[in-house]
């Protein structure tokens, strides 16, 4: 047998140290624990009010903040000293991501709220190592850095999964409150309140519908929008179903005018309607829908101001025969004289007035504009000159534009 070389002097030193500062470790935390945790638990409430507005006047009191910050400082130390975790503790950092996440805190403060645990869980173990000699202080600062920031930072990860699921439970609670709202909201007074409850809405006051024509969704469109009515003190929901996005505006005071605040959604065709209450927003759904649908050009306006497009999208077979009536007599025309009749007729569809004043507006002359108005009703039979014809002549023309139009820009 070949003599081996003995290298526990060269090994053992190194390891002695390492275990030596783990030990020293360990037991300080449990010093932490056992003795010094409400002091700790006090420095980081007051550190974390001071530091964190969200703590210092929201939802989240200093005894609740306080109760859940001694039991995750607590779960951080035992998993420092290296014992069992046990069933009292082992959900403590999820339970704060949940009930965080309910209580509508961002979840950016909460995080900080668990960097500012880990900063006074590693000073309070610096402080009660304040007597490691010389030769170990350097590991012991070392792997107490090491050893705290993966304790706290096992804590962070529970909290972060509790809010998601939370904040993805929340949020299929509310939309599904929302659904049942479009459902049978305007008829049944108990749907009206849970969709008030869950979606944290008064029941009654003023609410402006939108519903928008959305190929692709856009939710950095909808944030943008949600800033600027939050900037105005406006609460609002918004929903996306399929390539429709719908949504809700709590509007108080004097103004009741967020057009301007839904600008960032112009991109895309989108209708408004106003509902008084809850209960009525099923219904201004339903016609900002019609609206949308009516329509072909890219914005955000009232269904007040397009009335004809919520008519031509209320019944297709209707829409689609009076489009047939008008506009099949003037498939035998070339284009050069269908497109001339097109002009004058849409124009006075558009604008209204006298004779001159398409004639003004088309730069064609009078007698021009007399002809394709005569040829219009001698091939339509439709005398633009009679109010119900003209009404009839302007839901096909509206048919035609929501056909022919580009789709809205993505």
């Amino acid at each position: 047998m070949f003599p081996t070389r003995d290298t526990s002097t060269l090994a053992g030193p190194l390891v002695t140290v390492s275990d030596h500062s783990t030990a020293m470790i360990r037991s300080a935390a449990r010093r932490l624990l056992d003795l010094r945790l409400p002091l700790i638990v006090d420095r980081a409430v007051e550190q974390t009010v001071r530091d964190e507005p969200t703590y210092s006047g929201g939802p989240v009191s200093r005894d609740d903040l306080r109760y859940h910050m001694d039991r995750t400082m607590r779960l951080a130390l035992t998993r420092l000293v290296g014992d069992d975790i046990p069933d009292t503790l082992r959900s403590a950092a999820l339970d704060v991501g949940r009930i965080r996440a309910h209580q509508n805190v961002p979840l950016s403060s909460v995080l900080h709220a668990f960097r500012i645990d880990l900063k006074t869980l590693w000073e309070a173990l610096i402080a009660e190592g304040h007597d490691v000699d010389a030769g170990t202080r350097a590991d012991f600062l070392e792997r107490s850095s090491l050893m705290v920031w993966e304790a706290v930072e096992a804590n962070t990860e529970d909290v972060v999964a509790g809010y998601q699921v939370a904040r993805g439970n929340r949020e299929e609670m509310r939309s599904a409150a929302f659904e049942q709202l479009l459902l049978d909201g305007d008829h049944q007074q108990s749907t009206v309140e849970n969709a008030a409850r869950m979606l944290g809405l008064p029941a009654t006051g003023h609410y402006v519908c939108l519903v928008g024509k959305f190929p692709i969704p856009r939710p950095e469109l909808v944030a943008e929008s949600t800033d600027r009515l939050d900037a105005g003190g406006r609460t609002s929901y918004f929903n996306w179903f399929a390539k429709e996005l719908r949504g809700i505006v709590h509007v108080t005071g004097g103004s009741t005018d967020v057009v301007d605040d839904l600008a960032p959604l112009g991109e895309h065709v989108c209708a408004v309607v106003d509902a008084d209450g809850l209960a009525d927003v099923p219904k201004a759904i339903r016609l900002a829908r019609m609206t949308v649908h009516g329509r072909a050009h890219s914005g955000v306006a009232r269904a007040r101001d397009n009335w004809l497009h919520a008519v031509t999208a209320a019944n297709d077979e209707v829409s689609n025969a009076l489009h047939d009536a008008v506009f099949r007599p003037l498939a035998a025309l070339t284009d050069h004289e269908r497109n001339g009749i097109l002009e004058t007729v849409g124009d006075l569809v558009a604008h209204g007035g006298t004779t001159a004043d398409i004639a003004a507006r088309t730069y064609r002359h009078r007698n021009t504009v007399r002809k394709r108005l005569q040829d219009f009703t001698a091939l339509t039979g439709f005398d633009v000159s009679d109010t119900v014809d003209l009404a009839t002549t302007a839901i096909a023309f509206t048919v035609e534009s929501a056909r022919s139009d580009d789709p809205p820009r993505r």
